[in-house]
């Protein structure tokens, strides 16, 4: 498959190469030299007018940016040491890859590069091919979803204008009209106590009414017990009636020690509260200390 896609783009770029329908202005070899001897965007600029930018005509940004791309790969080739027809020869290239790179793999990316490099005459050495496929490979690959987002899509830019409506803060009420702090961290404390208090009562309800399930069927299963015919021993009624008595005092006592425990939550829960109530409070003003002045005594000569 990937011999099939390198046979189908060079058959491609040969048909181009031979299509005499299509004029291009070549760099020359001087005006190469001048390039490489500016400043990158006054290079770019000059670039531009060695060919004709008919790929993204009227978009001046897409222009821009297919300059660039041939550009960056003039000035690789330069600074690798190829002759200048080599070079003319790399910006020919580029100028014409980069449109139609449009939509394809990386695979795909990499097998049209290599392709249209082994069109230059005479041949690039082994190290000079590899360089320059590395370079542009590198260059385009990583930012294949940028360039494929320019090549396919539209560049300009979409103003969203939303209208947001600013509220302004509602006007604080009078002071007068506030709970002391004191007083409302007090009413906070009274009202979670009385949510403990609600969730206590809720589990002891809870607990009374598991230990009356579980004393019904006690008292079933001793009944079940008992023979549906004949008559039974003194012994045997005695140990029934001590086990059915030992089995509900048993849960009677847990249910209750359970209860105390949850009794004593709820009364160490008021304890807190009524003692931090009393911290809060403020302290009982002082008795006032007047002194009194004390007469000196004179001495007698």
């Amino acid at each position: 498959m990937h011999q099939k896609h390198c046979v189908q783009y060079q058959d491609l770029w040969v048909s181009l190469a031979t299509n005499t329908t299509v004029s291009l202005m070549m760099a020359s070899t001087h005006t190469l030299q001048e390039i490489s001897r500016m400043k990158r965007d006054e290079g770019i600029e000059r670039l531009s007018g060695c060919f004709h930018w008919t790929e993204f005509d009227g978009d001046d940004k897409r222009q821009y940016l297919h300059q660039e791309f041939v550009y960056e790969n003039v000035m690789f080739a330069v600074t690798r040491g190829l002759s200048w027809s080599a070079v003319g020869q790399v910006a020919n290239i580029s100028k014409h890859l980069l449109p139609k790179l449009k939509g394809l793999k990386t695979s795909e990316v990499i097998c049209l590069v290599k392709d249209h490099l082994s069109q230059i005459e005479p041949r690039l050495s082994t190290a000079h091919h590899a360089a320059l496929l590395d370079y542009i490979v590198k260059t385009y690959v990583p930012h294949q979803r940028l360039y494929q987002a320019v090549l396919n899509g539209e560049t300009g830019v979409k103003h969203i204008r939303c209208e947001l409506e600013i509220e302004s803060p509602p006007h604080p009420r009078p002071l007068s009209e506030g709970t002391d702090a004191v007083e409302w961290e007090h009413q906070r404390d009274l009202k979670e106590l009385s949510l403990a208090q609600s969730r206590k009562e809720a589990e002891i309800k809870e607990l009374k009414e598991t230990a009356e399930a579980q004393m019904m069927a006690t008292l079933q299963t001793s009944l079940n017990r008992l023979p549906y015919e004949g008559r039974m021993s003194m012994q045997e009624v005695e140990e029934l009636l001590h086990s059915f008595l030992q089995s509900q005092g048993e849960i009677i006592m847990e249910s209750l020690m359970k209860e105390v425990c949850l009794t004593e939550d709820l009364l160490s829960q008021k304890s807190q509260l009524v003692q931090r109530h009393r911290t809060n409070q403020p302290g009982l003003p002082g008795k006032n200390c007047v002194a009194t002045p004390t007469k000196s005594k004179k001495k007698r000569n």
